[in-house]
């Protein structure tokens, strides 16, 4: 069961003084009398493990203990605090703790796994209605409101690095953004085609796989023999440069492999792994899938879709104390082994119901009133 105690533990990276190092950076408590931003964030993290839905929901849940929250370092709260604070605390802090936590998962999983593969795409927040009239101008052809830019480890499946920006913002423009490390895989679609930008990473001594745009020129070296079925081609590719165009170009030689796909036409994949073989190269594109799935899971089970707020900085801290909770929620239950078992899911799940309750406590009560009733009869046996 899920309980104060596990929420204790999962709130440690917070309550040792990380955040609030933070805090002091950006004096970012500086007008604040009581409610500080270290409450601000336990209680926008609780109601994302709470599910609540509102300021009014999340202000009932959370005062409904008020013995409890000592534990936490936190006091009660009030929905018209909480308003005020959401509208007008900054944002630098929260986006330095998911830094932080990020950083924390990457250290443990480079112990164990040999060879990192990123996965780099981002996903549409869409605000509309009532409140949302400042988003307006910022939509992208689509969608009217902001861009979540996640790059994603592929094999423990949680961000690294992500950057929140207006919808207008291109993702081959926030990718530039994207910190690039030596040795490591990128996987991407093909809406992160920058010649220049690919060049950065070959020179980084890493890899990417990629989409082919439609209309791309490229000049064939040589051809690859094919024992995949699947396998329609694999050739060795350049880019020939235009001789008045002032485009970057990318120098060096591509793999250009297209797979069949059932029902579907073929894809055409592109990547500056030269060693690797064709069908290597298409799993790590297949791969990037799982970055749609995070997007899904994100967006089904966090509160990233309904907002606490109806301005730009209050759904900026709720988007980014959503992230906080799940990369919380995920070095915690790397130290849980017998959770290993349960779906992430199921594991916030057990979370909604018992976040206050202390068994432990109330065990160690009733061994005592055990203990007790047993030494009274025990003299009153002596007695006779």
């Amino acid at each position: 069961m899920f309980t104060l105690s596990h929420l204790q533990q999962i709130l440690k990276p917070v309550q040792n003084g990380v955040f609030q190092k933070f805090v002091d950076e950006q004096r970012a408590d500086k007008y604040s009398k009581k409610f500080r931003c270290h409450d601000l964030l336990v209680g926008l993290v609780y109601g994302q493990l709470s599910q609540s839905t509102s300021l009014r929901v999340l202000e009932a849940r959370f005062n409904s203990h008020p013995e409890q929250l000592y534990h936490l370092n936190t006091q009660e709260i009030s929905r018209s605090t909480l308003a005020d604070a959401m509208k007008s605390r900054s944002t630098a802090p929260f986006a330095q703790l998911v830094s932080a936590l990020m950083q924390q998962c990457q250290r443990s999983l480079r112990r164990d796994a040999k060879e990192l593969l990123y996965l780099l795409d981002s996903t549409g927040i869409i605000l509309k209605g009532h409140g949302f009239e400042a988003f307006e101008g910022q939509d992208s052809g689509r969608i009217n409101g902001l861009k979540l830019h996640l790059m994603i480890d592929a094999h423990g499946g949680f961000p690294v690095e992500q950057h929140l920006t207006s919808a207008k913002v291109s993702d081959i423009k926030a990718g530039r953004d994207f910190k690039i490390d030596t040795g490591v895989t990128y996987a991407f679609d093909k809406g992160y085609c920058d010649y220049a930008w690919w060049a950065k990473i070959n020179e980084a001594s890493s890899f990417f796989v990629t989409r082919q745009k439609k209309n791309a020129a490229f000049k064939v070296i040589s051809s690859n023999a094919t024992t995949e079925t699947h396998i329609l081609s694999d050739e060795l590719i350049v880019f020939p440069k235009p001789a008045k165009s002032r485009a970057a170009n990318y120098p060096h030689r591509l793999r250009r492999i297209v797979v069949s796909r059932p029902d579907k036409l073929p894809l055409t994949i592109i990547s500056n792994l030269l060693d690797a073989s064709a069908s290597e190269i298409a799993e790590t594109y297949k791969a990037r899938w799982q970055i749609e799935l995070l997007f899904k899971w994100l967006k089904q089970h966090l509160k990233i879709k309904t907002f606490l707020g109806r301005n730009e900085n209050a759904v900026k801290l709720q988007i980014l104390c959503a992230l906080i909770a799940f990369l919380l929620l995920k070095l915690y239950r790397q130290r849980v082994p017998q959770t290993a078992a349960d779906t992430l899911w199921i594991f916030m799940a057990g979370t909604s119901a018992n976040l206050f309750q202390r068994p432990a406590t109330e065990y160690a009560c009733h061994k005592r009133r055990q203990a007790h009733r047993a030494e009274c009869e025990a003299r009153q046996a002596g007695l006779f």
